[in-house]
């Protein structure tokens, strides 16, 4: 292009390394999280009125009651046209969102802790002046979305003649998208007309510009490509997105500008951000760059960390997706891709190049170093290898792993390795060698990966070093690299094909997932339910697993005689429902109406707190509670609160405590002769409790040693995606810092009953 500008680029076409997302203030995360709490309690109060008390049959926005956004877009013809040589009807896709208007409420206490957690200073401005654009900026995100409502589109043009277009409903998310065929074929390439709504237009409207078939067309990304957002750290992108005024890269609006006058191309500039902040980056583009399709992420985020989040979670599915329409609008133009080293831009970009080699003419990549933890993200492409069948996939020979490095004694004592693992500490290692696949295994790319303290303990207690050293665990979510070589034969090829994003538990023989990338075989994995995010997939596998083995393999539970015997309904008792995840789990399948549609059973829970009870009762429906606290009084009699009670003892008790309460449950009033009584917590009970022999009568005790079942978690993922099942993620944390929170004092001060799921993020 014969231009030179001030911000370092690299060429790049395929291949890059992925992003990590590190976080420079370690108190962040906690206040984060805190505030989500907060933001969930009050975005729960808008999805109740938006999707209950606004719901009704279709009926139009209007100036008076509601706030619309109608967003900028680039009109096209028809591929055909190209080649026919006949010119096709303009057509454009029409995004608009509707909220009620003035739905706004006290955000006081939410400005205030987002100015806790940026740390306000004299360099944003004063005080006062960035309180009120911390407001300013978060204010749409609280708007009240209004779902089935529809709208006059007034079209003014250039041939003076005006269209009405009615354009909706709205989605549940307020927001409707629409392709408008406009009929009309003889308008030049480059016109510019304003759209509104009838009945706002000096407050609704778009700016559509018409693109021909042929010549340029940019596809460029907005944070830390044209726009400072830092998306490396938290605490970068929560001041650039609410508290600073927006900035430029430097020497970037001189580049476009330079392309806009050698190629005058079509622009269209791709976020991760949600649509909440579209006039906040619609105003910056204005200002700065040439006028073009903004494209947002359609979900609103309704809390901080979501927000977060949106900058880096499945950013590579989303960009390909949008930049694929893109291409199907103008397949024939001659496309330039900018992006930068932060996000997945450098993915996205090759995996677009590999399917359209002919589309993409250039790619240009910002290498960021004005951002903190880029080092990885701006090395040296890593060497090649071959993976599957037709794919070529970069994998390095070396990653970032977490792993237990044995105490010195058990490299020396050869009975050690008959015993329970001794660790001297969890370890971060960088340069941990990237398994290999035998003809037999997926490698995958780690997206997050998921464990609870209870599920360390007890990984240490039933499995000797042998493995030494060990990647931790065992519950993941990430996308294939490569398939089985076996399978490649095979008419269909391997079950699940490079790309595919997975979720799955990792026999706790083999090495775990707080790694770049992991082994599995079929058996272990399914296809990650689409509608929830990656770390919430990685919680679910051992708790659902655990949870289903029991009821199902262990206690010989059959859903379909229970359900049709209408003499005997099925009773269960579950101790620490609430606070244990395979107790959550275990309620989800029992409340399932594809396992029990017709009789549900009769479950009791234990739980240590009346707000416990309360959720159980209320999101559960289960039948009794027994509050016990934790840990259980000495004086604390199972058998005698039965008694009392005059309830009939169940079927099957699915213990989550531990050897207390699991002592107790082997009474006869409490399980019914030939019931099961099994625990999922601790194992070393169970070795002093007799087990019951096929002729004896009295229950069966026994610990649920589950085991990997691709096949079952398919059924999960569907029941997940039904909305009948869901993981809890209690936190987030970077796999960077990971080495504290697996460490021997950390798994301790989490206690044995402490049965909630920690995430590590690993590739974003």
């Amino acid at each position: 292009m014969g231009c030179a500008w001030r911000t370092p680029f690299t060429a790049l076409w395929l291949g890059a390394r992925d992003v990590k997302i590190s976080r420079a203030d370690p108190s962040v995360p906690e206040k984060v999280e805190r505030f989500s709490h907060t933001w969930k309690r009050y975005s729960s109060m808008l999805r109740i009125v938006s999707s209950t008390l606004l719901r009704q049959p279709s009926q139009l926005a209007e100036g008076h009651q509601h706030t619309v956004w109608l967003l900028d877009n680039t009109a096209y013809r028809h591929p055909a046209s190209h080649v026919s040589g006949e010119p096709h009807s303009w057509r454009v896709e029409v995004v608009a969102c509707v909220f009620r208007k003035d739905s706004r409420r006290d955000i006081s206490k939410f400005v205030a802790v987002i100015a806790d957690l940026i740390g306000l200073d004299g360099a944003m401005g004063t005080e006062k002046e960035i309180r009120r654009r911390i407001a300013r900026r978060l204010q749409p995100f609280l708007y009240h979305i209004v779902p089935e409502h529809s709208m006059m589109l007034e079209i003014p043009l250039p041939n003076h003649t005006t269209q009405i277009h009615k354009i909706g409903p709205t989605e549940d998310n307020g927001i409707v998208s629409q392709v408008i065929n406009t009929g009309v074929r003889q308008v030049a390439d480059g016109a510019r007309v304003r759209s509104h709504v009838r009945g706002v237009r000096d407050k609704a409207y778009m700016e559509t510009t018409f693109a021909g078939p042929e010549g340029w067309l940019v596809v460029s990304d907005v944070d830390d490509t044209i726009k400072y957002t830092k998306t490396s750290d938290t605490t970068g992108i929560i001041r650039t997105t609410f508290a600073e005024e927006p900035r430029p890269i430097t020497g970037m609006p001189q580049l476009y500008a330079r392309i806009e006058r050698h190629f005058e191309p079509t622009w269209f500039y791709l976020s991760a951000s949600p649509y909440n902040l579209y006039p906040f980056l619609r105003g910056f583009l204005r200002d700065h760059f040439s006028p073009g399709t903004l494209i947002l992420r359609d979900s609103s985020w309704l809390d901080i960390s979501e927000l977060v989040k949106s900058f880096t979670v499945n950013t590579l599915e989303y960009k390909v997706d949008r930049i694929r329409k893109i291409r199907r609008w103008f397949p024939h133009r001659r496309a330039l891709c900018i992006g930068d080293s932060t996000q997945t831009d450098p993915e996205a970009y090759a995996e677009i190049y590999r399917r359209h080699a002919d589309w993409v003419h250039a790619i240009l990549i910002r290498k960021v170093m004005d951002v903190p933890h880029m080092e990885e993200q701006n090395s040296p492409p890593v060497k090649r290898r071959s993976t599957t069948m037709d794919e070529q996939t970069f994998v390095p020979d070396t990653m970032r792993a977490l792993y237990w490095c044995p105490a010195s004694t058990a490299l020396r004592d050869d009975t050690s390795l008959n015993e329970p693992r001794v660790d001297s500490e969890v370890v971060f290692d960088t340069d941990f060698p990237t398994p290999k696949p035998s003809s037999r295994q997926y490698l995958i790319h780690v997206q997050t990966a998921a464990f609870s303290y209870d599920e360390l303990r007890l990984a240490k207690e039933r499995n000797p070093s042998k493995s030494i050293p060990q990647v931790p665990v065992h519950n993941f979510c990430g996308r294939v690299i490569s398939t089985p070589t076996d399978d490649h034969e095979k008419p269909d090829g391997p079950k699940f094909k490079v790309d595919e994003v997975v979720f799955g538990l990792i026999s706790y023989s083999d090495d775990g997932a707080a790694a770049d990338y992991v082994l599995a075989t079929e058996d272990q994995i399914a296809h990650k339910p689409k509608n929830i995010s990656a770390a919430e997939a990685a919680t679910i596998p051992l708790p659902a697993l655990t949870a289903w083995q029991a009821l199902f393999k262990y206690a010989g539970l059959d859903p379909k005689k229970h359900d049709k015997d209408t003499r005997h309904r099925l009773r269960v008792l579950i101790s620490n429902a609430r606070s244990s995840e395979v107790g959550t789990q275990a309620l989800h399948l029992l409340r399932s109406p594809d396992l029990f549609p017709r009789h549900r059973p009769w479950i009791c829970a234990t739980c240590a707190s009346k707000d416990a009870e309360d959720m159980l009762r209320k999101e559960y429906q289960v039948d009794e509670t027994i509050l016990v606290p934790e840990p259980a009084p000495q004086d604390f009699d199972l058998t005698s609160v039965f008694r009392i009670n005059k309830w009939d003892p169940v079927d099957v008790v699915l213990d989550c405590t531990g050897e207390d309460i699991l002592h107790q449950a082997n009474s006869p009033a409490i399980v019914k002769d030939g019931g099961a009584v099994l625990t999922a917590a601790d194992a070393n009970p169970v070795l002093n409790i007799k087990p019951r022999k096929k002729d004896d009568e009295g229950p069966c005790t026994q610990f649920v040693s589950v085991e990997p079942d691709g096949e079952t978690l398919e059924l999960i993922a569907k029941m997940v995606e039904d909305n009948l099942v869901r993981g809890r993620v209690e936190t987030v944390i970077d796999l960077v810092n990971g080495a504290d929170c697996l460490s021997s004092d950390a798994a301790a001060a989490g206690e044995k009953g402490k049965g909630g799921i920690i995430v590590f993020r690993v590739n974003p």
